[in-house]
């Protein structure tokens, strides 16, 4: 807010089959084949039974009586192999009936012993999507001076607990300087290779109009339009001074700091724009932020649904209350005024001005509130993302799910799967947490709890991610799976065919999941990291993969980074 294993399949393994797989559902047997007269040709054989967890395949359906001459007509052809888990045998058909003056068809054969069950996942090394440009945090707004042991354990993957992030965001205040972070922070963060990216909250309260106190830069307000170019200027300075990476004409321009009752969470600096305006300031801040070789960001909505829409999140606890929607857009969106650029939407109205989307590098989005991405829509650029999409702060906040206090590996599964929703649903390149440390109130919004240096599983979750999916991997298709608790992603190398196959069990039972890696040259072996009640980022043992398949064995709640070339 500025607010498992691998096995190698093969006959020998009788494998669990993978839970929650909906279409693993017992099917027909065969159509059973008719007998032909004169000639007495063969029946037509019965299909395979599919494959039900644990339990032999059904039966194919032997023929029916043959009509006609005496000539006989032949039983069906055997069932197809049982494909199940128990590797029981699949019955054969049932003899067929006597002809009309043949004789009677003989029965289809048995049905060859079931193997393991498999539920057709492929990662597809050929279908690719979004290059990855890292994970990071920010260090904003407060300032705590990081040791050079947290500095190794965030940036670099040293040892059990470095986590390798590789993104930085820092904040400008009103008047230019950085809010928050300390030089040493920023400087030990680029020297372990951390891109350096910024973001601003407010500028000078009489810069703005519409905010509760005229003298004060809290609770929203507008820039007025004959500020743009003076409030553009302070923001490039700060990103060309500070040597940032990237930098965002302004923080969450969806939410006004409303207070602490729910679903507010305190009072501190915001501003708000409207689609429109975010456009026309666009326009002027991002040709200077250009000029200086630095990308930009915009609008880091706070909530992912209004860059593409005037919708907003509900389900605050626990009220179960809408979020506060400033713009009064409604829920659901029903303000016409919304619905003509005085709301949010923002994506659909930068992309349809030229100038604004040629002086926009980097969509900047928020995860709060809804708690998962939203997909690129159809109607821009066909339905092609033609941006990098970058994730810049999410985590555990107050009234909203996962606020914490909490170190779990519930809550470490939890922020797993909004790393996946960013990364699979909304092809984000860069995913960041908020702060290392919760400051102010003790909840979710640092990877630590306040106060404290014990590295929670949120944090070790991040990292089977970010100590596994370096920059320049890229994003590859995932098909197949129809588990609700089992999600998988994966990356490839596009240097040195390393695979990487992140699979989070949000399940209370165990998983076995059977994967073809195709398209591309499978590892030989893959090691197992694994997140969970009682490991932190634990290597395994490395087990072959056999003829481009592997089993991956999911324990129940756990994060496992499989990684392998």
């Amino acid at each position: 807010m500025g607010r498992g294993w691998l096995l190698p399949v093969g006959p020998a393994v009788l494998a669990v089959a993978f839970a929650g797989c909906s279409s693993d559902k017992p099917g027909p047997g065969g159509t059973a084949g008719s007998g032909q007269s004169a000639s007495g040709a063969p029946g037509t054989a019965g299909n395979p039974g599919t494959p039900v967890a644990g339990a032999a395949a059904v039966a194919g359906s032997g023929a029916t009586a043959g009509a006609g001459s005496p000539t006989a007509g032949s039983g069906g052809a055997p069932g197809g192999a049982g494909s199940s888990a128990a590797g029981a045998s699949a019955a054969g058909a049932s003899t067929g009936g006597a002809s009309t003056g043949g004789t009677t068809g003989s029965a289809g054969a048995a049905g060859a012993a079931g193997g393991t069950s498999s539920t057709g996942i492929t990662v597809k090394l050929d279908a690719t999507h979004q290059t990855i440009q890292g994970f990071g945090l920010n260090d904003a707004l407060i300032s705590a001076t990081w040791s050079t042991q947290t500095l190794d354990n965030l940036f670099t993957t040293k040892g059990d607990t470095g986590i390798g992030l590789q993104v930085l965001r820092i904040g400008m205040n009103s008047t230019g300087g950085i809010a928050g972070s300390t030089a040493s922070n920023i400087s030990g963060a680029k020297s372990r290779g951390a891109k350096i990216i910024g973001s601003c909250w407010s500028p000078p309260a009489d810069f703005k109009k519409g905010q509760p106190d005229p003298t004060s830069m809290n609770g929203g307000g507008h820039v007025t339009a004959d500020k743009y170019d003076a409030w553009s200027s302070t923001i490039a300075k700060f990103a060309k001074d500070n040597g940032l990476y990237a930098m965002s004409i302004g923080n969450e321009p969806d939410f006004a700091s409303c207070g602490s009752a729910e679903p507010c969470n305190g009072q501190y600096e915001t501003t708000l724009y409207t689609a429109k305006e975010m456009v026309a300031f666009l326009k002027i801040a991002g040709p200077k932020l250009q000029a200086n070789n630095v990308k930009v960001i915009a609008p880091e909505a706070s909530e992912w649904v209004h860059q593409w829409s005037n919708e907003s999140a509900k389900g605050s606890e626990p009220g179960n209350k809408p979020s506060s929607d400033p713009l009064k857009c409604g829920f659901p969106a029903s303000n016409t005024a919304c619905a003509n650029g005085d709301g949010y939407d923002y994506g659909h109205w930068m992309a349809k001005d030229a100038d604004a989307w040629k002086a926009l590098d980097i969509i900047g989005v928020h995860e709060y509130d809804s708690q998962h991405a939203e997909p690129w829509p159809a109607d821009v650029n066909g339905g092609k993302r033609d941006k990098e999409i970058w994730q810049t702060e999410m985590s555990g906040v107050k009234w909203w799910p996962e606020q914490g206090p909490s170190d779990t590996i519930a809550n470490g599964v939890a922020v797993a799967g909004w790393i996946h929703s960013a990364l699979v649903v909304g092809e984000a390149s860069a995913w960041l947490y908020w702060w290392y440390s919760a400051y102010g109130t003790d909840d979710n919004e640092g990877l630590t709890r306040k106060n404290s240096e014990t590295l929670t599983k949120r944090y070790y979750a991040l990292g089977n991610y970010s100590k596994f999916v370096r920059p320049t991997y890229v994003m590859v298709s995932v098909t197949g799976n129809s588990s609700t608790d089992v999600l998988l992603s994966a990356f490839k190398s596009p240097t040195d065919g390393t695979v990487v196959v992140v699979a989070i069990n949000k399940g209370a039972a165990a998983a076995t999941v059977p994967i073809t890696i195709s398209g591309g040259t499978a590892p030989a072996t893959m090691t197992p990291n694994v997140t969970s009640a009682t490991e932190n980022l634990k290597a395994g043992t490395a087990v072959p993969v056999t003829g481009g398949v592997l089993m991956a064995s999911l324990p129940s709640k756990t994060i496992t980074t499989f990684v392998g070339k």
